[in-house]
């Protein structure tokens, strides 16, 4: 497991903070990392934020977030699949459970229950990640 968990949010400028949401507990990405910083130290975790400002792409604002370089949103995908492990008519999976759809003044803004962010979190920390190039040494 790396030590350390770096959250790079590449914005546009009239941005504040990045438009994540949890869909069940409404909490903010922002406020469940705050919520997970006591947890890092405890388990020696190093933690960075980084912000980068950039210039609208070609009229759309920007809002990418990225955990010890992978995309959120691939992270994200990742846990989801695993919510699907049922296949019993009575524990049907639910759908969408990872949404990005256009949010205020057209941001795109990412949602899904607060356990997939934190699976995400988790995954971003692994040695080796499925489907991420390694670096030789």
């Amino acid at each position: 497991m790396k030590r350390s968990l770096t959250v790079l949010w590449k914005h546009s400028a009239d941005q504040i903070e990045p438009c994540l949401f949890c869909t069940d507990t409404r909490k903010t990405f922002m406020e469940l990392l705050e919520e997970l910083l006591p947890t890092f130290q405890d388990e020696g975790i190093q933690f960075a934020f980084q912000e980068e400002r950039v210039d609208q792409e070609k009229g759309a604002r920007v809002n990418r977030v990225t955990l010890n370089g992978i995309p959120l949103s691939s992270l994200l995908s990742a846990a989801a699949e695993g919510e699907e492990y049922c296949h019993a008519s009575r524990c049907m999976p639910i759908r969408n459970l990872y949404l990005s759809l256009p949010g205020p003044d057209g941001i795109l803004c990412g949602e899904a229950p607060e356990i997939l962010f934190r699976k995400a979190i988790l995954r971003a920390l692994e040695d080796d990640i499925p489907g991420k190039p390694t670096t030789d040494r």
